[in-house]
């Protein structure tokens, strides 16, 4: 039996009964790929001559394949030299995939590829509707950037899906080479992943009082993070400031004072762009895609919120918090961080029984969380 057949059983595609929302789901999906392409063929292609791909975008795609390309004709300036020889280092894996591809088309297609895997991964892990989730993926477009050029969002999509298998299912082994490949792509992603395992183990006195983890963890952030990088932050602050960042926040964050930055930084990166006033009068792609990016939070969130669905009680929701007070600390206003966040809130409001795999939640006596798993599927929490 090869892979494919593992996640997808044609005897049971063909005898299953055809519904109208799974014929509806097919023609939106049918419609948004030929935009894709059309797309890609108006757009990308003609980005990546002219080398406007990040601009036109809100992407970072000239500075991977101006790296790759520097490679391949041997070309080893300083700041190529600079740019991969530390670690760990982001812009690795798309620096690899341009130099062994070298080709638009072929980046698309695989991140099609490793979409689609995602997904099916997704759905053996959870029990969900397409016909919900898929929308309310794609009306972020930043999951149309993610599949039209190269990035670093499209595998933290495919990580995040074999982080929540492996969790769910109780893989180590697979959990493991999830780390390994999520630090070689997105270090930050490889941290908050690697972080929600240990404050759900028993090394986590306080495991199972959700509110005091996240409390405790933004406490550890708001002493180490200074301390330990505070070179790299000033650098990264001059950066963010003449981005018009907001940079009081930034200075609290170098200060000690993070738990008071925290939730504005969450807020800015997931609705800074809605009361932003350069949308209208100096419009860009970056600020378009992201007012966008803003818009859809907005809707995911508060239908999470109309069918009540935001609470720590449930695993995704718990883990999209403490993703969220991690990635808050980029000094920079970077909404793409926050995506890996977007697709969790998906899960959720699309999950068809959440208590099949979370199971009974109730409060203690000490105001905390304690959960139990229903069924063969227990919470990774």
């Amino acid at each position: 039996m090869n892979v494919l057949t593992t996640f997808v059983d044609p005897a049971k595609l063909l005898t299953r009964p055809v519904r109208v929302e799974s014929l509806v789901l097919a023609s939106v999906l049918t419609l948004y790929v030929i935009a894709t392409f059309v797309i890609f063929f108006k757009e990308v292609v003609p980005s990546f001559e002219d080398l406007s791909t990040d601009e036109t975008f809100a992407v970072d795609t000239t500075t991977y394949t101006d790296l790759a390309d520097s490679v391949r004709e041997g070309r080893y300036t300083p700041y190529v030299v600079g740019s991969l020889a530390h670690f760990p280092n982001t812009t690795w894996t798309p620096f690899l995939v341009w130099l062994v591809l070298n080709s638009a088309f072929l980046v698309m297609l695989m991140n099609y590829a490793l979409f689609v895997f995602s997904i099916l991964l997704l759905r053996k892990t959870f029990s969900f509707s397409l016909a919900v989730f898929m929308p309310l993926l794609l009306l972020n477009p930043t999951t149309t950037t993610s599949l039209l050029c190269l990035n670093k969002e499209i595998f933290d999509l495919f990580y995040l899906s074999l982080f929540l298998y492996s969790r769910v299912k109780k893989k180590k082994w697979i959990l493991l080479i999830t780390l390994v490949f999520a630090l070689l792509n997105r270090y930050e992603l490889c941290l908050v992943m690697l972080l929600f395992v240990v404050a759900g183990s028993r090394w986590n006195p306080l495991r199972e009082r959700r509110i005091a983890t996240l409390v405790l963890l933004v406490l550890a952030l708001n002493f180490a993070i200074p301390f330990w990088g505070r070179e790299m932050l000033a650098q990264r602050f001059e950066e963010a400031a003449s981005a018009n960042t907001i940079a009081v926040l930034d200075r609290l964050q170098m200060n000690y004072l993070y738990v008071l930055a925290v939730i504005p930084k969450i807020a800015e990166n997931l609705f800074g762009q809605l009361a932003n006033p350069q949308v209208w009068k100096a419009t860009t792609a970056w600020l378009i895609v992201n007012l966008f990016n803003n818009i859809s939070y907005a809707i995911v969130l508060s239908v999470a919120a109309v069918k009540r669905r935001l609470t720590l009680r449930n695993d995704l929701i718990y883990f999209a918090a403490f993703g969220a007070v991690l990635a808050a600390q980029s000094l920079a206003v970077q909404p793409r961080y926050f995506q890996f966040i977007y697709v969790l809130l998906c899960l959720q409001i699309a999950q068809l029984k959440p208590e099949s795999w979370v199971g009974r939640a109730s409060i203690t006596k000490h105001g905390s969380y304690a959960s139990r798993p229903i069924g063969k599927e227990a919470a990774f929490g």
